[in-house]
């Protein structure tokens, strides 16, 4: 660089440059899941031949199938309850997933159409809803137990575990 040149750059004023961006966030309330309640099959036959499925569906009634030794014979049949608080209103994907530990001899498993969110009709095991307007959804599951002659008859105990996963859209 010339002597000239270096001395026409010292002359210059400096010109100050600026830019902004900005800064956003989005603020929504976080989702909290509390079991409210227990699935229970109440007491079930165990069939000499053949195959029980004994449901318990998402709004708490009940279906069988299999031979005549099928039987629900006692106590509660309850589906399973949770309370999901959530931003009012807010799209939410909710997930019920079963894990299996019932005895040998039987299957604890997801029934059709397993869960009902704020009253509305039992459907599958993934569904995106709005969370309710006061910001507490309801959410029941059903569950379904095969049943076959190996299992043990004289089992009282957990056969699996209803889990609740949601999240925002």
């Amino acid at each position: 660089m010339s002597v000239g040149a270096a001395m026409l750059l010292l002359a210059m004023p400096s010109v100050a440059s600026e830019a902004d961006v900005t800064a956003s966030a989005e603020l929504v309330t976080p989702i909290d899941i509390v079991g409210e309640g227990d699935l229970s099959f109440g007491t079930l036959a165990v069939p000499r031949t053949g195959t029980c499925v004994y449901d318990v569906t998402a709004t708490g009634g009940s279906v069988l199938s299999g031979g005549s030794e099928c039987q629900f014979l006692a106590g509660q049949i309850l589906q399973a309850e949770f309370s999901v608080a959530c931003e009012a209103d807010a799209l939410a994907t909710y997930e019920v997933i079963y894990t299996n530990s019932a005895p040998s001899g039987a299957t604890f498993s997801a029934p059709s159409n397993p869960m009902a969110i704020d009253g509305f009709a039992a459907s599958g095991a993934l569904q995106t809803r709005a969370c309710d307007a006061d910001g507490l959804s309801d959410v029941n599951a059903g569950g379904r137990l095969t049943v076959t002659p190996s299992a043990p008859s004289s089992f009282t105990g957990q056969v699996g575990t209803i889990r609740l996963e949601a999240q925002y859209e």
